[in-house]
This record gives C-alpha cells, sequence and structure tokens, in this order.
C-alpha cells in the first residue's frame, strides 16, 4: 500500500534525536513558560529513549526468564532509566511549580515580559502612569 514509503532509518536511536530536537525547538522557538514545562518533559523522554535504545537487544532475555548469564539482559541501565524517570518527574514538577508561582504573581507566562519585570522595566502591552 505504501510502497513509496521506507522506514527503514525509523529506530529507536533515530526517533530519540527527532524527539530531542523538538523539545530544544520548543525550548529555543516559543516564549511560553508551559512549552518551556513540556519541551524539557520530551528532551528528558528523548534521552530515556536513546539509552534505552542503545541498550536493548535480540539476542538477549529478561533476567529472571534467562537459563544461562550470557544469555541475560544487563539490568543495570533499566535500572539507570527507571532512576531517570523518577529524577525526570521531580524536575518537571519543581519547573511547573516555579511557572505556576510566577503566573500567580506576575500574571504572565511570556519569558519576554518575566525578563522585563525581573529588570525593573514594565511588561509591554502595559501602560506606563504617566507623571
Amino acid at each position: 500500500m505504501l510502497d513509496w514509503l521506507d522506514l527503514s532509518w525509523l529506530n529507536g536511536a533515530n526517533v530519540a534525536v527527532i524527539l530531542f530536537f523538538i523539545g530544544v525547538a520548543g525550548l529555543v522557538l516559543r516564549k511560553n513558560m508551559m512549552i518551556s514545562v513540556i519541551a524539557v518533559g520530551i528532551m528528558n523522554t528523548a534521552i530515556i529513549l536513546a539509552f534505552v535504545t542503545m541498550g536493548s537487544s535480540v539476542d538477549h532475555v529478561p533476567p529472571m526468564a534467562a537459563e544461562t548469564v550470557a544469555a541475560a539482559a544487563d539490568p543495570v541501565p533499566q535500572a539507570l532509566m527507571i532512576t531517570s524517570v523518577v529524577i525526570g518527574v521531580a524536575v518537571q514538577t519543581v519547573f511547573l511549580v516555579l511557572v505556576l508561582n510566577h503566573y500567580r504573581q506576575h500574571k504572565t507566562l511570556d519569558w519576554d515580559e518575566a525578563k522585563a519585570i525581573r529588570a525593573g522595566r514594565p511588561p509591554a502591552g502595559t501602560a506606563t502612569p504617566s507623571p
């Protein structure tokens, strides 16, 4: 049906690279803080996917099902990625709390307006009081 579509390049490592750069683009190109939170989550997921893909092999079986030690998959990378997932969730949570706290105080999610507020200038689009 889709003979013209060659998906031989589609593997875990390539998808991880694509996802990572989608996250980088979200951080660089967007001014919204919530998009930045989502972009960091996408980048974290891409890194985990890259490590899991590079550490996987079709020749190995789970350690509990292996009959020999040579046939068993190494459980250390899996344990490290589970730890990475937990740390990633914690970082996302802290980032989200900081963004929500900033929004409650300043009523903006724009990075440029946040920089202006921090520098003591009025944010763009607000009227300055005349003397």
